[in-house]
């Protein structure tokens, strides 16, 4: 892909995504304001969290923004997938 096109998917992604006011709740809690959310909490393999941090610095993303979209996105395909493995379950798979 070239330079053009990468930076045109940018522009596309940057508006689809935006920043959905995560640097504003990253401020928030760093300054210890008081903010509505919940610790996630999960003992994991270190080369698993050393993984995580390169990226997150690489791509200049806090570590609560990462996990709470990856964690986000694996909750909706779940949700999804319940749906449709589960057809008489009532709510799951429905559009939020």
């Amino acid at each position: 892909m070239g330079y053009k096109n990468e930076y045109l998917e940018y522009l596309v992604l940057q508006a689809k995504y935006g920043d959905r006011g995560y640097d504003l709740v990253d401020h928030a809690i760093e300054k210890g304001e008081v903010v509505e959310v919940r610790n996630m909490c999960a003992k994991v393999h270190p080369v698993l969290i050393e993984r995580l941090e390169d990226v997150c610095k690489m791509l200049d993303v806090s570590k609560r923004r990462f996990i709470e979209s990856a964690v986000s996105a694996a909750v909706h395909e779940a949700e999804q997938l319940i749906g449709e493995h589960f057809p008489h379950l009532e709510g799951w798979g429905d559009e939020a």
